[in-house]
This record gives structure tokens, C-alpha cells and sequence, in this order.
């Protein structure tokens, strides 16, 4: 859908880090505590979503970040994430979702009879359908979902094996160590150069 993902990508990424700084702290612990019961469980049980609706979620979401020579959407998890999001600390947005990824399949039943899922269709008509709600409240929300299901931390379902973070180049260590950059090199060499 754009002419130069990678970069597309890396603004995305520094805007989900604005996004999540201005976080509500509850929202937050939610998804902390969330995160540990989650580590337990089994990825492919579905906590919210039927597994028809998570088919339609995961085409969706590798439509907004297709698979090419890089890994999507798909290859990330992002409909884990989705799945484990409306479960838990969003499970204020289940009504707007589910109700406007009705709407979607109400409009491809309209569209192709005999065809009453959007994961059902061909790429191309997913695209087009795609094109033509992308300004609704739903197709925003999807989207946000999944570039946080391709970013976030793995540890809350999608962004599996680090697939969001190796495209943008973000290294996860928990420990930093010094010299950080030219500015601090001296503490490391001791004033010499």
C-alpha cells in the first residue's frame, strides 16, 4: 500500500512509541499483568475472537503489512495480539470491533454472493474493500491494532520472534554499557585517546 515500507515502518514504530508514553498507567499495568497470565497459555487458543473472525483479523492485518521480503503481519502474530488485546486491557473496544468487522462482512456478502467472510475473498478484492473503508472508525482501529501487534512487546501476543523490532532495527538489550557514543567514550578509555 506504500511506496517505501521500511520507512513507512520506522515512522510508525516512532509513533507507537508516542503512543504508548501517553499511555493511561492502568491501561498499562493491565497489560502487564495481562502479559504474565498470557506466557502460560497457548497461542492458537483463542481468548475473544472465533477463529473465523481471527481469519478475517489476520487478513486485514497482512493487507496494512504484507508479507515480501520481510516478514508481515501474518508471520508476526499480530492477530495473537488483537486476540489477547480484546480480551483483556481493550476489552472496551469488543463492541466498536466486532461491530465493524460485521459491517465488512456484511458489505462482501453484498459484493460477492456466496462469499460472506472478508478472509474469503481474493487479495486484490481485499485490497479494494480495504481502500474504500479506510476512514472508519474500524479500519482505524484495525490498523492501530496492528502495527501494536507488529511492534509491541512479545510478550502480549504478536510481534513474534521479534519480527517488528529486527525491520526497524531495534536492539532489545536490558543492559546498557558504555562508551554509548563518542560523547562518553572517554570514561571507558580513561581521557585517553
Amino acid at each position: 500500500m506504500y511506496s517505501d515500507r521500511r520507512a513507512f515502518l520506522a515512522l510508525s514504530g516512532s509513533a507507537l512509541a508516542a503512543i504508548w508514553l501517553a499511555a493511561d498507567p492502568e491501561e498499562v499495568r493491565a497489560a502487564l499483568r495481562h502479559a504474565q497470565s498470557a506466557a502460560s497459555r497457548s497461542p492458537n487458543a483463542w481468548q475473544y475472537l472465533t477463529p473465523e473472525q481471527a481469519a478475517d483479523v489476520e487478513a486485514i492485518a497482512s493487507q496494512i503489512i504484507p508479507t515480501d521480503d520481510t516478514p508481515g503481519a501474518k508471520e508476526a502474530g499480530v492477530v495473537y495480539f488483537a486476540d489477547q488485546s480484546l480480551a483483556t486491557w481493550a476489552a472496551a473496544q469488543r463492541e466498536p470491533f466486532t461491530s465493524g468487522l460485521n459491517d465488512l462482512n456484511q458489505q462482501v456478502a453484498r459484493r460477492s454472493p456466496g462469499t460472506t467472510r472478508f478472509a474469503a475473498l481474493p487479495a486484490g478484492q481485499q485490497t479494494a474493500l480495504l481502500h474504500e473503508v479506510e476512514k472508519t472508525p474500524f479500519f482505524q482501529m484495525m490498523r492501530a491494532m496492528t502495527f501494536q501487534g507488529f511492534f509491541g512487546n512479545p510478550e502480549y501476543g504478536g510481534n513474534r520472534d521479534k519480527a517488528g523490532w529486527r525491520l526497524i532495527g531495534f536492539d532489545d538489550r536490558y543492559a546498557w554499557q558504555p562508551p554509548f557514543g563518542d560523547y562518553d567514550a572517554e570514561v571507558v578509555t580513561g581521557g585517553r585517546q
